[in-house]
């Protein structure tokens, strides 16, 4: 058989079979929607408040080995399908993850979100993908508006989260510290620090520039001390909604910006049946709120409530028919129909009791003042409580004795002192367990004996949850309570010493008694000391012996306790 050239080249493919521009573009465009996903990937991370460096891994390296599969497998839609399983299906992990984090407005891939992407946009569409997750009011009261520009727009979003989460935590305090490369953040729940995650150094400057804006407050300056104020609401629209008033602090250093928000929610504003004066205080100091004169001191060391129970006090009286006015060194909060007063030095040259006497020149029937550390200030109260009108005075002191002393030391005059003290009220805050996961428990012989009860005492005591008694999902991942967030401890409540003034003991007072025989005669009158009180909300289930412990011991004035980690709030 001869040789045929024509057979050899039929073998030959015919011409482009080297070359499809078809395959060609199909792997430059999915190559492409690779590249593009992994990048959104990077930067939804901090969206959807998820760790970055492991969904950064997953997505990209699954990308990639579909794409080197699709290079080396022979067959090219075999390639593809390899490309498309291995890709597509880290992406939908992904998605499916992070849509369980955010608020259905932020969700992606659903058909919410396929219908924003290729339908018509409604104003209600254009609500939820804004994804407001508290409704903001500025100073001026009116709702704070989002950035038009793309990249303001995400921060402003990383500034919606946050404050979310610090109103789902019930944080009563947020202090933001800005260093060189991350913000440090610190929570204030229940008045113990716990720390949440630090925020990189750029996104915080960005949510920081939002807040002043917002706040009232010039944007640009960054080291001149700034204040400002806002409100947030939380929930569907309506009674039901948690709103919070936020104020706010700025100061400026050498490393960077500080940032405060004192936080008041509606729960914050107690009434005298509020504060946690049991079933003997509460009738006790009513009928001393009734009397239209006197002095009533109220004492405790730092963040005890004290300002708290000054305001209950003040809210125990018609604001339409008395003319109620109060002097403060930093107004707290407002309080409907009150005249309240902060006070000015002026630099330096106007005295706390200067102010404090023009106040009293306007004839108010309620007079309430912050705190008293000077002479001047207390012979003031002293005089204003022997005429026809009610002063409510804040003092710092461990208890009601010691707060007597130093009251009687201020005024200097024992018998003027005496003539208009009503009563003295020392106080602490507990925090109050969690009903959802606390624990019963039997205490231990040892601490019964030191709270002096008797060792076989049968009662049932409650407590927070251990570590090892919390459940743990599929994966061993501990359930946190979302009602306490994981703390053990749902709010707080006063504890109260309350020693009202009779005459025995005004008289005792005037006369330069020894506080022991004071403190005796109160004793007889069934006077309960701060501990006593403790235990009765022990008793009741309401709080835990260590907490009681905690907040009663001599150095009860310092740090309500160490930092702790935060647990993850809700999308």
């Amino acid at each position: 058989m001869g040789f045929d050239p024509a057979m050899i080249l039929a073998d030959l493919p015919t011409t482009g079979g080297y070359f499809s521009p078809l395959k060609v573009g199909l792997f430059a465009v999915l190559g492409l929607a690779w590249a593009a996903t992994a990048a959104w990937t990077d930067q939804d991370t901090i969206r959807a408040k998820v760790t970055k460096q492991p969904w950064n891994a997953i997505v990209f390296g699954g990308g990639a080995l579909g794409i080197a599969l699709w290079i080396l497998l022979p067959q090219f839609y075999l390639g593809l399908l390899a490309f498309l399983l291995l890709y597509g299906g880290t992406s939908v992990w992904y998605c499916l993850m992070r849509n369980g984090k955010v608020s259905p407005g932020q969700q992606v891939l659903t058909p919410a979100h396929l219908k924003r992407l290729f339908g018509k946009k409604s104003k209600s569409d254009d609500a939820a993908n804004a994804g407001d997750r508290v409704r903001i009011k500025g100073a001026d009261g009116k709702p704070a508006k989002w950035p038009t520009d793309p990249e303001h727009r995400e921060s402003y979003r990383a500034l919606q989260e946050f404050l979310f989460d610090a109103i789902w935590r019930r944080a009563s305090v947020v202090d933001i510290t800005i260093a060189a490369q991350q913000a440090k953040v610190m929570y204030r729940v229940d008045g113990v620090n716990r720390e949440r995650e630090p925020i990189e150094r750029p996104l915080a400057d960005e949510m920081l520039e939002h807040l002043k804006r917002i706040c009232g407050m010039d944007a640009v300056e960054q080291r001149k001390p700034q204040s400002g104020k806002m409100t947030g609401a939380v929930g569907p629209g309506g009674k039901q909604d948690k709103v919070v008033e936020i104020q706010v602090r700025t100061s400026g250093s050498t490393a960077g910006q500080r940032v405060v928000m004192n936080m008041f929610s509606e729960e914050s504003k107690f009434r005298i049946t509020d504060i946690g004066l049991n079933k003997h205080q509460l009738p006790a100091l009513q009928a001393v709120i009734e009397k239209p004169r006197g002095v009533v001191v109220v004492a405790g060391p730092k963040e005890s409530g004290v300002t708290s129970t000054l305001y209950a006090l003040i809210r125990s009286h018609d604001a339409f028919l008395k003319n109620i006015h109060t002097l403060e060194n930093a107004k707290v909060m407002d309080i409907d129909n009150v005249t309240q007063h902060v006070f000015d030095s002026k630099g330096g040259t106007i005295p706390f009791s200067r102010q404090l006497q023009s106040i009293i020149r306007m004839e108010p029937d309620v007079l309430m003042v912050s705190e008293c550390t000077d002479h001047e200030t207390a012979e003031l109260i002293a005089a204003g409580g022997k005429q026809n009108r009610k002063i409510y005075v804040g003092l710092a002191g461990s208890d009601t004795l010691s707060a007597v002393r130093k009251y009687m030391q201020l005024v200097g005059e024992t018998e003027s002192a005496a003539a208009g003290l009503e009563a003295v009220i020392a106080q602490r805050l507990v925090r109050v367990l969690c009903p959802s996961c606390r624990k019963a428990y039997k205490p231990d012989p040892t601490l019964l004996k030191r709270m002096n009860l008797p060792a076989d005492d049968t009662r049932v005591f409650y407590r927070p949850p251990n570590p090892d008694e919390l459940e743990v999902d599929k994966k061993g991942v501990p359930i946190i309570c979302q009602v306490c967030q994981g703390s053990g401890y749902l709010g707080r409540t006063g504890i109260f010493e309350v020693l009202i003034v009779d005459s025995e003991i005004r008289s005792m007072l005037a006369q330069g008694a020894p506080l022991m025989n004071v403190k005796a005669h109160a004793r007889r009158n069934k006077m309960q000391y701060l501990q006593e009180c403790g235990l009765l909300k022990v008793f009741d289930g309401m709080t835990s012996i260590n907490e009681v412990l905690r907040v009663t011991r001599d150095d009860a004035a310092g740090p309500a306790g160490p930092a702790k980690p935060a647990p993850k709030a809700p999308a």
